[in-house]
C-alpha cells in the first residue's frame, strides 16, 4: 500500500466508523467535480466530552465522510473530516443551521494522464431539517487548496435507534 493510498483511506475508515453514531446519504453537484454521491458519519462530541454540556466543545459534531464524483473525463474520490457546529433553530425546532470547517484529501483520476492527489480545507453551511427517525439536510461546501470548488449537498440522515 503505497503512502497515497492509505492517506485516502484514512478519512475513509473515519466515515464508516462515525455509521454507528448516525449516518447519512447524499448527492452532490460540485463546479469542477459535477455530480457525485456520498456518506456522511457524524459523532456529536457531547457523547465524548460529558463534564459541561453547556461548553461549546460539547455542542461540536464531528462528521466523516466519502465523495465519490464523475467529472466529465474522469473520476473523483474525496474524503473529509469536518467539525460542524449547530447554530440556531429555524421555524420552531423543526430545522437548525450549522456551519463548519475541516481537512479533505481528493484524489483526481483521469481517463487520460495522471492522477493526482490534493489535500485543502473545507468551509461548510446547512440546514438540517429534524424529522422523527430521519433528518433531511441541504448544504453548501466550499473547497480550497485542494479541489478549489463550490459544491451543493442534498441528503437525508437517518437518526440512531430510528430503525
Amino acid at each position: 500500500m503505497t503512502p497515497t493510498n492509505a492517506f485516502l483511506r484514512l478519512p475513509l475508515l473515519a466515515a464508516f466508523a462515525f455509521l454507528l453514531a448516525g449516518c447519512a446519504t447524499f448527492v452532490e453537484y460540485g463546479s469542477e467535480t459535477d455530480f457525485g454521491v456520498g456518506v456522511r458519519g457524524t459523532l456529536p462530541l457531547e457523547r465524548v466530552v460529558s463534564d459541561d454540556p453547556g461548553a461549546l466543545v460539547s455542542r461540536l459534531e464531528l462528521a466523516g465522510s466519502f465523495h465519490r464524483g464523475w467529472p466529465t473525463a474522469g473520476s473523483w474520490t474525496e474524503g473529509n473530516l469536518a467539525l460542524l457546529l449547530p447554530l440556531f433553530p429555524l421555524g420552531g425546532e423543526g430545522a437548525r443551521s450549522y456551519v463548519g470547517t475541516g481537512l479533505h484529501v481528493g484524489r483526481l483520476n483521469p481517463d487520460l494522464g495522471d492522477s493526482s492527489t490534493k489535500v485543502g480545507a473545507n468551509f461548510i453551511g446547512g440546514v438540517r431539517f429534524q424529522q422523527r427517525g430521519f433528518a433531511p439536510f441541504v448544504e453548501l461546501r466550499g473547497s480550497a487548496g485542494g479541489a478549489d470548488q463550490l459544491s451543493g449537498v442534498l441528503g437525508i440522515q437517518f437518526l440512531r435507534g430510528a430503525f
